[in-house]
């Protein structure tokens, strides 16, 4: 099979699920996710001289979707810090019973807690689910949820 073929029927087809990874990942920001999409089908076809030795197509694929989504939350997460992720730059309080308050203390966790959090919480993952796709051991799953749970509860109790 060539590798225009190979890309075509094999990788284009994991849009919807390398989505929903992204989106994982991300939040709930559709416009973010489709941007960690479109990066990662970037270099999934820059690398498409290998593609046929690829042996877990979806995997590989998730995996070039969470760096690309991961590399966005970086940069996010970079140039914010806890009073602007959750707006209280205004001086107003937040509105605790929001989805959106706790999606922006979600978004001040580091990284991984974020996407193990947003794969359990949002995506209804079992552990072993969520170590599959992040790569990460189960035992280090439990400890992220853990510590990202807790920190969770500690920011929404500080803004009561």
């Amino acid at each position: 099979m060539n590798q225009e073929k190979i890309f075509t029927e094999i990788f284009l087809p994991l849009y919807g699920h390398m989505f929903r990874a992204a989106t994982a990942i991300l939040g709930r920001n559709s416009s973010e996710a489709a941007d960690a999409v479109q990066d990662a089908m970037v270099k999934i076809w820059n690398f498409r001289a290998a593609l046929s030795r690829v042996e877990n197509p979806e995997g590989y694929a998730i995996s070039a979707v969470r760096s690309s989504a991961i590399d966005i939350l970086r940069k996010r997460h970079s140039s914010e810090n806890i009073e602007d992720i959750l707006n209280l730059s205004d001086g107003h309080p937040p509105d605790h019973d929001s989805g959106d308050f706790i999606e922006r203390i979600i978004a001040s966790l580091p990284v991984a807690q974020q996407e193990v959090i947003r794969l359990s919480a949002f995506e209804n993952l079992s552990n072993e689910e969520i170590a599959a796709i992040t790569g990460y051991t189960e035992v280090n799953v439990r400890q992220l949820l853990s510590r990202g749970r807790k920190k969770i509860k500690e920011l929404y109790s500080k803004f009561l």
